[in-house]
Parts: structure tokens; sequence; C-alpha cells
């Protein structure tokens, strides 16, 4: 009886043994797959097939549902797209998952402007500087929503932080240009 049981131990560790293995190759063909999406969704958004765009990083979540950069950057193919809703509820889902998905609110931020959500917009981009307050792109991006609100003085201390963190920014450079030959103070 002993051995049976023994015998009947053995082969239940195999199996588990035998299916942590299979998992840990299927693991490392989905790590590929996955590489291959995220470059094929790159590929697609630069040649502003945005549909299949989609579809790559779908499939990306797919694997793996708790990818946030996928969802972030899917949001972002259905932002270049024009539909800006469906690239809010994935930057949505990208900072459920990761609160402190500082590009994901950034993005979500560049969303709400481009549907004139001004203050949510700012919100966003506060977030985003709260949380990484060395990039550029959400200071720029957050003045020019002070801009479109007419909210000089925020926008320039927005831009001169910009300048400051990026000193070849062109843009900035540009934008805070056309406040000073605005003559606004």
């Amino acid at each position: 009886m002993m051995k049976r049981a023994v015998l009947g131990l053995t082969v239940a560790v195999m199996a588990v043994v035998v299916c942590f293995a299979q998992s840990g190759q299927d693991g490392e063909a989905n790590a590929q797959r996955i590489e291959q999406l995220f470059s094929a969704g790159q590929s697609f958004e630069d040649k502003r097939e945005y549909d299949r765009a989609i579809a790559a990083y779908s499939e990306i979540i797919w694997i793996d549902p708790e990818n946030t950069e996928a969802y972030k950057n899917r949001g972002r193919a259905y932002d270049k797209k024009g539909d800006y809703d469906r690239a809010i509820e994935d930057y949505n889902q990208a900072i459920l998952i990761d609160p402190n998905y500082w590009k994901a609110y950034n993005n979500r931020g560049a969303a709400y402007s481009e549907k004139e959500e001004y203050d949510k917009a700012i919100a966003d981009y506060s977030q985003a500087i709260g949380i990484n307050p060395n990039d550029a792109d959400s200071y720029n991006n957050r003045g020019v929503v002070y801009a479109k609100k007419k909210d000089y003085a925020h926008a320039r201390a927005d831009w001169e932080k910009a300048l400051q963190l990026d000193p070849d920014n062109a843009q900035v450079r540009n934008d805070l240009e056309v406040l000073e030959n605005m003559d606004i103070k």
C-alpha cells in the first residue's frame, strides 16, 4: 500500500514539474510575442495604420491583461484616430493597474485637451508632474492647455519649467516667443 502511495505522489510531482516547465516555455514564447507585437504596433502607428496598431496592442492585452504599456499604446492609437473616449478608457485602465504610471496621466490629459475638457487635462498633467517632476512634456502640455484657457501666467511658468528641463525643445521656445510677441505678462 505504501509503495502505491509513493508511486502516486511521484507521478503527481512529475506532472507538476512538467506543467511548470511548460508554463515557463509559454512565458518565454509570450514575452517574445509581446515584444514582436509592440514593434508591429509602433510600426503601424508610424504608418498611420491605427486599426492595425490597435489590433496588435489588443493582442498584447489578451496575452497579458496587466500590461500598462499596451493599454497606453492602444489608447495613443485611439487618440490618433480621434476616438478620444476609447483612448481615455485605455488610459483609465492603465492607471487602474498602476496608479503611478505618469505617462498614462500625460496621455489622458492630451485626450481631455482634444475634447476641450481643459480642467480635466490640467488635473492629469498635474498628476503626471507630481509623479515625475522631471518630464518636460507634461509641463509643456499643461502650458498649452493654460494658454488655451488664456491663463498666460501659468502657461509661461510651465513653459519656462519645460525649457529648464529640456533646453533644446524648439516647440517650447516657440511658444514662449509667441507669448512674448503677444506682450502678455
